[in-house]
């Protein structure tokens, strides 16, 4: 095999994985790395997402923030969005939730949302999407498959 046949075979690999608003607080609530876990149990090359409304939440969120403990929590997930590809959602339409912006975006890639909130979760379910949730407060799980 060539190289150009196996940098082929690794990007097919790739899949994205859209993160929630929620899923982004799961490390300074629960100590769980969600990038590293995140690639244990898919074993894929991945490319995690934030979209834009997403940080927008975050900004939100962190602004109504009651105490110093919760205030950190949104500031260390602001921290993490960082190390995610940004996605810009102006092109959807102006109306939409976040949530159908997740949604929406995580289906048109074939990607793999990640969330812990209950509606959103289901809502994916019902789409087909793969969800990627936090599990017994320490360890990530996956629902659904992977294609």
């Amino acid at each position: 095999m060539q190289k150009s046949e196996r940098l082929v075979g690794s990007v097919s690999s790739l899949i994205q994985v859209v993160l929630d608003t929620n899923f982004l607080t799961v490390p300074s609530e629960f100590g769980v790395d969600i990038f590293q876990e995140s690639e244990r149990l898919l074993e894929r090359r991945i490319e995690f997402v934030v979209l834009d409304s997403v940080l927008a939440e975050l900004d939100v969120k962190a602004s109504k923030a009651k105490g110093a403990i919760e205030g950190r929590k949104f500031r260390v997930a602001k921290d993490l969005a960082k190390r995610c590809k940004l996605i810009d959602t102006t092109h959807f339409e102006e109306k939409k939730s976040v949530d159908e912006r997740l949604l929406e975006y995580t289906e048109s890639v074939g990607g793999v949302l990640a969330t812990n909130d209950r509606d959103l979760k289901q809502k994916a379910r019902s789409l087909g999407l793969p969800v990627l949730i936090l599990r017994a407060k320490k360890k990530l799980s996956l629902e659904g498959a992977v294609i």
